[in-house]
């Protein structure tokens, strides 16, 4: 009886192994394009996002306001659900150059975020006879940074109401 399982054993070891069928190849999976990471800390600020304002403000001091705007909202979906306000805010954007004269300086003063999706950017134009304290809020969705809406003031003790607050 053991010869026989011996010789089962032995037979079933050399008995050749069926050819393998070469493996299908897998189907090639679309690529999902991986969304721009957000900025690793609420007060950065992304390099695209701070060009567009930058530029925005370029446009504006060569009174390009339409063009500024236009750029500014590009591809967000305040331009495309609000085709009007854009017209709207440069229409009151010249009446404000007007009223403060024209522009000689920008910058970008802050920058704070509401978690890591929504940020207020707080900048100031200076003009001839007063500074304009914009602000931008822009918005991580749809895997790109859009800006959702722009805020211009000309109150001088809004450049200041962070500091007091926290003053008292």
């Amino acid at each position: 009886m053991k010869l026989i399982l011996t010789f089962l054993l032995l037979a079933t070891s050399l008995r050749a192994a069926p050819p393998k069928t070469p493996a299908k190849p897998a189907k090639p999976v679309a690529a999902t394009p991986a969304p721009a990471p957000a900025p690793a800390a609420p007060d950065d600020l992304d390099a695209a996002v701070r060009a567009r304002i930058e530029a925005f403000f370029n446009n504006v001091k060569k009174r390009n306001v339409q063009d500024g705007y236009t750029r500014l909202f590009e591809g967000s979906t305040l331009a495309a659900e609000q085709p009007v306000l854009l017209e709207t805010l440069t229409k009151n954007t010249l009446l404000l150059i007007e009223k403060c004269g024209n522009v000689e300086s920008s910058a970008i003063l802050k920058v704070r975020g509401a978690g890591r999706t929504l940020k207020e950017v707080t900048c100031i134009l200076n003009c001839q006879k007063r500074p304009m304290r914009w602000t931008v809020y822009v918005y991580f969705g749809e895997g790109r940074w859009q800006v959702l809406d722009a805020e211009v003031d000309l109150e001088l003790h809004s450049f200041f109401e962070e500091q007091k607050s926290a003053a008292k």
